[in-house]
């Protein structure tokens, strides 16, 4: 069995990375915690296929999302289980940091390739590559559909502009922008719903009873997959990181849709 690891082209600048892939925004979420037994400030990187439930969306605590402690954090966790409840969702468990739907995207270029790297959390892609994860490997992923909201007219083959700010991520405040997005996209944020085992060195050294926290040892990690780490599934992350990886039926699926913006990096194969 083989695995490929989906990554982000080489980008010879951070101002071609912003311009061409731009930036994918979750208004919504819970905060992160300040935990009382193991001293840590955190959140998470986990989006959810979830709508933020109107009631909460002037909520300051799902706007701002600043840390709080961990008994109001379990507040809030059973504030937002029961407003899902009401709109016939249900979820099992909430961790610090976690988005909501609905995501915004802002690219100062006119978006034309198939993967955008606009988060280190999802995959932004769009609408053949969604059709391909989805209708082969529906239990693997879900999609969720991206709203366009600030979208650059130039191509984005073209050299990409220097913010008066010097900042990359500025750039889409100084460009033209289009008035009409209805001819661009549809783009889909891709959630990966599955993981490996823990990666060599990487099993957490302690968890905190209180908030859940995981302590990994970096230093000890491997960025690699082994035959014991493979839970069966054909998308998943690599447990502990934000590495997107798929199976060789996968690559092969997507490889023959010639697919831009992307590249499959090997990550070996399994032998047990």
């Amino acid at each position: 069995m083989k695995f490929w690891r989906i990554s982000q082209p080489e980008c010879n600048s951070d101002y071609k990375h912003s311009y061409v892939n731009g930036s994918l925004e979750h208004p919504y979420g819970l905060p992160g915690v300040e935990c009382e037994l193991c001293g840590a400030t955190w959140g998470g990187s986990r989006n959810l296929p979830f709508q933020c439930p109107e009631s909460l969306r002037h909520h300051k605590n799902f706007i701002e999302r600043w840390p709080v402690t961990r008994r109001e954090h379990e507040l809030l966790q059973h504030t937002l289980a029961a407003a899902l409840r009401e709109n016939e969702h249900s979820f099992g468990e909430f961790r610090p940091g976690d988005s909501l739907q609905p995501c915004f995207l802002d690219v100062p270029s006119l978006p034309r390739a198939d993967f955008l790297w606009s988060s280190i959390r999802s995959l932004v892609v769009s609408e053949r590559i969604r059709a391909t994860l989805v209708g082969s490997w529906p239990d693997d992923v879900i999609a969720c559909p991206v709203t366009l909201r600030k979208i650059g007219r130039r191509e984005a083959n073209l050299s990409p502009p220097i913010p008066s700010t010097g900042e990359p991520e500025d750039i889409i405040d100084e460009v033209p922008l289009c008035h009409d997005v209805s001819p661009v996209g549809p783009y889909f944020e891709i959630l990966v719903q599955k993981e490996s085992d823990y990666p060599p060195g990487g099993t957490p050294v302690t968890t905190c009873l209180g908030c859940g926290r995981p302590t990994i040892d970096a230093s000890t990690r491997q960025i690699r997959m082994t035959p014991e780490m493979w839970k069966g599934d054909d998308i998943f992350f690599l447990a502990t990181t934000l590495h997107v990886i798929v199976s060789d039926d996968v690559y092969k699926r997507l490889a023959t849709l010639h697919p831009t913006n992307v590249r499959f990096v090997d990550m070996g194969e399994l032998v047990p």
